[in-house]
């Protein structure tokens, strides 16, 4: 179960992790798959009652809402690694580099780390990540740039800054297009995969484009595109049939951290409590200790 993933945080040494075991309204040991969609800028205080953000507003009502949870840096790339690692590497990431040798976490453990170990599976989706990664390969076939087309940025893309990501070809063939060729659906490649139990993954990230995530386009463009993805998701076999639940944040906020940058974070599914909230202090940290 991908409950095994807590060995993962409880490894690692970070002096300003979460403390708490309560899990913001998700019992520990229910569910099998997760997916997380992770947005971009914007404080607690600038969705919630917001009348720009109605459905992530409707989304609390069947939701748990952690109310004290924060972003671990400014700006975007040290709070994706940490998310996906437990770990603090502000020192290197604090301009939001690209992957390249001098903006790598290098051998450090992360998520995929744990999950492997433990016989599960993972996949990551990237809305404008290209089908091929042209003359920005990594030594695993990862593309180590950014689509400014498309709109994708490797720094909202923490996994191609682990050298035992980029450097394999199988884990580098599990980052993929979150839109298959040719798909009209937006993030089909990811709704298809959640048709089946034997498509999903235990793990199952989606990072948006700069438009969709909010980064580039007003709160009311990511929570109108919330409001489609979202319901579709839950309304996929493996949300329906299986122990499935559902993880939405945002990177940071606009405040200062770790005590006033608080980002709406909220867990759904059919596992999950329905309109509970918890004000116990949790960060970006506690992702990994809450799965």
């Amino acid at each position: 179960m991908i409950t095994a993933l807590i060995v993962l945080a409880l490894a690692m040494s970070n002096p300003v992790a979460a403390t708490h075991t309560d899990q913001i309204g998700v019992a520990s040991h229910v569910f099998n798959y997760v997916v997380v969609v992770v947005m971009e800028n914007h404080g607690l205080n600038q969705v919630i009652d917001s009348s720009s953000a109605p459905f992530m507003n409707h989304l609390t009502a069947i939701s748990s809402l952690a109310t004290n949870y924060t972003a671990i840096d400014h700006p975007s790339l040290p709070n994706y690694l940490g998310l996906i690692s437990g770990q603090d590497f502000y020192s290197w990431s604090v301009n939001d580099c690209s992957p390249n040798p001098g903006c790598s976490a290098g051998a450090a453990q992360n998520i995929v780390d744990s999950i492997e170990h433990r016989g599960l599976t993972w996949k990551a989706y990237m809305e404008g990540y290209p089908s091929s990664c042209g003359t920005h390969c990594s030594p695993g076939g990862c593309f180590l740039g950014d689509d400014s087309t498309n709109m994708y940025a490797a720094r909202h893309d923490p996994f191609v800054y682990f050298d035992d990501i980029v450097n394999s070809t199988t884990r580098c063939s599990r980052i993929v297009p979150a839109n298959a060729t040719g798909q009209a659906v937006a993030d089909g490649a990811l709704l298809s995969d959640l048709s089946s139990p034997s498509t999903a993954s235990n793990l199952m990230w989606l990072t948006p484009n700069l438009c969709n995530d909010t980064h580039d386009c007003p709160i009311a463009t990511g929570d109108n595109y919330l409001s489609q993805l979202v319901p579709k998701i839950l309304s996929t076999k493996v949300f329906e049939h299986q122990k499935a639940a559902l993880f939405i944040t945002f990177d940071e906020g606009v405040q200062s951290y770790p005590k006033r940058d608080l980002v709406y974070s909220v867990w759904t599914g059919p596992v999950v409590k329905q309109n509970f909230q918890s004000n116990n202090p949790y960060s970006h940290y506690s992702f990994l200790s809450t799965i």
